[in-house]
């Protein structure tokens, strides 16, 4: 079991930025406070910007959806930690630190296959929601450059995603960021300076509204891509274990994962609300792209931009040495790991320009990998382990209303998950036609 958590990248450093994971001269870890922190720095990023355009895409069903995710992914995160518990109960090799619990988790649960879906769904999943960062970033910094200097030194969202990409690349090179737990708290900071921003300038400049927003009835392919949205606004299950592994007393993650959502939707529903409900089906993809643009949204976006970025590195890095293990190159930096590194993010930019509507990519990762890793995996290991009684475990049961909620909440995801996936990729497929960045480039050169 040490090879197999060894052998992969190092996913848990990469993802939380903490850089105790894994350190044999930690004494004292996190307390439950410090962890709610750290899981809403994990959970409040990019989700939050499409949370209005979903409500709306949704209907006002939305609303209760909203708080029926956040409990029912906030209870199977509590089980979650409760798997993290019972390894370390049947294995006492796990009571050390370990760079991959969420694997180790899924290989106990469901065995190597199991394990070996798991861990390419979280990879694919961080691949999918850093593209989603750079088509995010080449919009908000179009709208800073529109804002600054109107009708001039204009550049479009699509050149602008090769000049982010551009950017990006050379920091991919880096190692394993150890330290940078700080991009974390940057987060925090980042998202609550935007959610106040949006809320107030939504309430200060109602001229920019519609008189008479519209909440047409949703159809089928626009709540399944909602669906997605939301999915994606609740996703980080996966790294739930590793923000665990940190912990002094790991029994207590029940405590950080109820402040961690109650925090979560303090920052959700002002945004959410205030956007829907005031602008109805005229909102943007992207709020802080609707609200109106002056000196403080500005600063927000500037903010956000430099979230995304730190974000994108963290992210992207456990991306990058999972293809650098299948290809054997080496850990060290190497003019391997630069070219392989920068091939990567091509491949992303080359997705931007296919489909430069972030939320459409959002909706694919957030109703298929997502749903997995949050809503599928999570209560089906936790059974999984629960339901094991071989060899001399101590003897666990399940009670029957929290089995029946459990399986209720896979489910949901499996049937949402599926709908919203689908209609993502009609949408997608339906954009690459029309909407492609490489459509503007064939009419801009004809």
């Amino acid at each position: 079991m040490s090879g197999k958590r060894s052998s992969v990248s190092t996913i848990s450093m990469s993802i939380s930025g903490a850089n105790a994971v894994g350190s044999p001269t930690k004494k004292k870890g996190l307390s439950y406070g410090l962890t709610s922190f750290f899981l809403i720095a994990q959970m409040a990023g990019a989700g939050f910007l499409a949370l209005p355009k979903a409500l709306s895409d949704v209907g006002w069903l939305g609303i209760p959806m909203m708080l029926l995710f956040c409990g029912s992914v906030g209870f199977a995160g509590t089980r979650l930690g409760q798997c993290w518990i019972i390894l370390e109960e049947r294995w006492p090799e796990y009571k050390l630190p370990t760079r991959q619990p969420y694997m180790d988790i899924a290989e106990r649960a469901l065995g190597n296959v199991g394990r070996k879906i798991t861990q390419i769904s979280v990879v694919l999943n961080l691949f999918g929601s850093t593209t989603v960062f750079i088509i995010l970033i080449s919009e908000m910094v179009a709208k800073i450059i529109a804002f600054e200097c109107p009708g001039q030194c204009v550049l479009t969202k699509c050149e602008l995603v090769i000049i982010v990409g551009a950017v990006i690349i050379p920091f991919t090179w880096l190692g394993t960021p150890k330290d940078f737990w700080q991009a974390s708290l940057l987060a925090v900071i980042a998202t609550a300076a935007a959610v106040v921003v949006i809320v107030i300038q939504i309430f200060e400049f109602p001229e920019t509204r519609p008189d008479n927003p519209q909440y047409p009835n949703p159809t089928v392919g626009s709540f399944s891509l909602g669906f997605g949205s939301i999915l994606f606004a609740f996703g980080g299950a996966a790294v739930f274990p590793t923000i665990q592994n940190d912990m002094e007393d790991r029994s207590q993650f029940w405590k950080s994962i109820c402040l961690g959502f109650l925090g979560i939707m303090s920052l959700y529903l002002p945004v959410g609300l205030c956007g829907f409900i005031l602008y109805g089906d005229q909102v943007e993809s992207n709020i802080l792209l609707t609200v109106t643009m002056n000196l403080a949204v500005e600063i927000a976006i500037g903010l956000q931009i430099i979230n995304l970025l730190c974000t994108f590195i963290i992210s992207s890095n456990p991306v990058s040495q999972s293809v650098e293990d299948v290809l054997n190159v080496s850990n060290k930096f190497t003019w391997k790991r630069c070219v392989l590194r920068s091939l990567i993010v091509s491949l992303q930019m080359l997705i931007c320009l296919a489909i430069p509507d972030f939320g459409l990519i959002l909706n694919l990762i957030g109703g298929s990998l997502i749903t997995l890793c949050t809503f599928v995996l999570p209560p089906l290991m936790y059974m999984k382990l629960i339901d094991d009684h071989s060899g001399q475990f101590k003897k666990r049961t399940i009670p029957t209303w929290e089995r029946i909620f459990l399986v209720e909440i896979m489910i949901v995801g499996i049937i949402g998950g599926v709908c919203s996936t689908l209609s993502a990729l009609y949408s997608i497929i339906v954009a690459s036609f029309s909407e492609s960045c490489f459509t503007e480039f064939s009419k801009c050169t004809a």
